[in-house]
């Protein structure tokens, strides 16, 4: 595969605004993303100002893909590509088959079984990839594979039978040496929750698991196929990757069933170099942490990047997608001075972490104004000069999500949110850097002495293997483990009370919360997520101690000898560091500030970001 030494820094839009793009082109800008789509998105309107290429089974015309390249490099003469390839059914493929689904953006569950959609759908690629690369290849950076809802994946059947699927489920049964289902599970029985209100459980609702896992399984399978379709056309000329793997973001009505929870067998596909996501839609306001919906540690592992989506409304974001359509949301950055804040929070947090990032404007107009452009004319500039480094981690907190135990979950119950979701939001705000892995991650992990704080949200079933790895890698060192929930409730697949008591010291429900100090370790357990607060973990990461960098309640994101500060507020702040002297340079202001002791003070603007680089 291509190697790319130096992340992607890009612009994206929905749309081809030639006078935006000239601004990028200008502020140092060389890479842009492309999307010739011929299909519709969630309000029903093109994605695509361009006429599509899939023009019926075997005809493309590749016409309005060159017109769009062509404009592009009017506007942005160097401009390198990020191809997303449109593998959603356009509307004619959908009604061609009348009697199979092929509504992959709203059914995908069901249309990754049709034979003759994948069939079709593949040709379509190796044709689109054979054109692209013979005349444009030089040009292209990545590929990436867009299918299921808004192109991420997505789907939204929800578990829906149709005879395919159906098929394809009992063939699953019979190779895994289960007895015929006949049937995929009714919804009743897919949705039927035992214990607490909000959990599984593993015998009672096997089959409902086990269907769950099959649907979430078919998805990462056919995100694989179309891979391996495309590696097979493009060789090693450009990385591959997609969006998937949300894990952290999806809650109400989709987390279990939307598909995505099959990651980690995605990222160990050899094919797909890239995972892609937006940042947080639940704590993108100013003041907020923003962050990855994919555990940015389980892909690091794999040796898969992340491509962070900036698609935050700025203040000058346009909403309307047509004269009757808009979309204008509350968490909207307000003025200049935010949206500057804001850009340089979202660059700080992919740079640190040395993802892909793209600007995504959307229906244009996102990113106007002097202010706004200089500052990213200066984001590209340090893109430039820090994104090829090699990253040091220095994060001494970790969380660690268990996709096994997540499928036990009830999507629609109120506490859903606040498992994965609502615990990465309050980390946001402990004043200190982190990192996020899945379970399986751990034995894996490098330096995994250097987190003190680790973190379980949703471990609710424990087996041989997991207790294994819970003595071996993680109760020792004087390390603190935090427990959030019922953690350990499933003891081998069999309801223990009794497991829980013992690995948490409390028995669940239980109020407040729990600590037990073992000879080699410290044990913390909060049943109830709602008693999770920024100020608890704040505590926990000081008497493990974590270094806080900052005071106050706020984000902070940090590797090697760069660290970031996020701050609504403003003002004088005094910050820690790991290092008892020297001198820190803020990235974008110039200002050279002193180290002492440990500490620093650095005057914030209302609101801002600094990026600091030690000296």
């Amino acid at each position: 595969m291509k190697d790319q030494k130096i992340p992607f820094l890009a612009y994206r839009s929905f749309y081809t605004p030639l006078n935006t793009i000239e601004k990028f082109a200008n502020a140092g800008y060389e890479t842009i993303c492309v999307f010739p789509a011929h299909t519709v998105n969630s309000r029903g309107t093109p994605y695509s100002q361009y006429g599509p290429v899939w023009k019926w089974l075997d005809r493309l015309d590749f016409a309005p893909f060159d017109q769009m390249i062509y404009d592009i490099t009017r506007a942005m003469p160097e401009a390198r590509f990020l191809l997303m390839i449109d593998l959603n059914s356009p509307v004619w493929l959908e009604h061609y088959f009348y009697y199979e689904s092929a509504d992959s953006f709203n059914n995908l569950g069901k249309t990754v079984h049709n034979a003759n959609w994948k069939e079709l759908t593949s040709a379509y690629l190796r044709s689109f990839l054979k054109y692209a690369k013979e005349k444009y290849g030089e040009r292209i950076l990545a590929y990436i594979l867009a299918c299921g809802a808004t192109d991420e994946w997505y789907d939204y059947s929800e578990g829906a039978e149709d005879a395919a699927r159906t098929e394809a489920w009992r063939k699953y049964c019979l190779e895994r040496g289960m007895d015929d289902p006949v049937d995929v599970p009714a919804r009743s029985r897919r949705d039927h929750i035992t214990h607490f209100g909000f959990l599984r459980d593993p015998e009672q609702d096997k089959m409902a698991l086990e269907y769950w896992k099959f649907c979430n399984r078919s998805i990462a399978d056919c995100i694989m196929h179309f891979a391996s379709e495309a590696r097979s056309v493009i060789g090693d000329s450009a990385q591959l990757g997609c969006f998937y793997g949300y894990i952290l973001e999806k809650s109400r009505k989709s987390l279990v069933s939307c598909g995505h929870l099959d990651y980690e067998r995605a990222m160990e596909c050899p094919d797909l170099d890239f995972f892609i996501s937006p940042g947080t839609y639940t704590d993108r306001k100013i003041g907020g942490g923003s962050g990855f919906l994919i555990p940015c540690g389980s892909a690091e592992i794999r040796g898969k990047r992340l491509l962070h989506e900036c698609d935050q409304r700025t203040h000058t974001n346009n909403p309307y997608l047509t004269p009757d359509i808009q979309l204008r949301v509350s968490n909207a950055w307000e003025n200049e001075r935010s949206t500057v804040a804001g850009l340089k929070r979202e660059a700080a947090l992919g740079l640190i972490h040395r993802t892909h990032l793209w600007w995504f404007d959307m229906w244009g107009d996102f990113y106007q104004g002097e202010a706004v452009m200089e500052t990213l004319r200066r984001i590209q500039e340090l893109w430039k000069e820090y994104a090829s480094l090699p990253a040091e981690d220095v994060c001494e907190t970790a969380l660690v999500v268990d996709a096994e135990s997540t499928y036990l979950l009830d999507q629609d119950h109120p506490v859903t949110p606040k498992i994965h979701l609502g615990t990465r939001n309050k980390l946001n705000r402990l004043g200190a850097p982190f990192k996020v892995y899945s379970f399986s991650d751990i034995p894996r992990i490098r330096e995994l002495s250097r987190y003190k704080l680790v973190i379980f949200s949703s471990l609710f079933l424990l087996t041989e293997e997991k207790k294994r790895i819970l003595k071996e890698y993680l109760c020792k060192e004087n390390r603190t483990v935090l427990f959030l929930g019922p953690a350990g409730i499933f003891n081998d697949g069999k309801y223990d009370p009794e497991c829980c008591c013992a690995l948490t010291g409390a028995k669940y429900p239980a109020p407040g919360v729990t600590t037990v100090h073992h000879p080699d370790w410290k044990s913390i357990s909060v049943h109830d997520y709602d008693c999770l607060t920024p100020t608890l973990l704040r505590e926990a990461a000081s008497e493990a101690g974590v270094t806080l960098y900052a005071e106050k309640e706020i984000p902070v994101y940090a590797e090697g000898d760069l660290f970031a500060v996020h701050s609504q507020e403003g003002g004088i702040t005094t910050l820690h560091v790991p290092r008892r002297s020297g001198t820190v340079t803020e990235l974008f202001t110039g200002k050279v500030c002193t180290v002492a002791d440990g500490k620093f003070q650095y005057e914030f603007a209302t609101p801002d970001t600094g990026l600091f680089h030690f000296s």
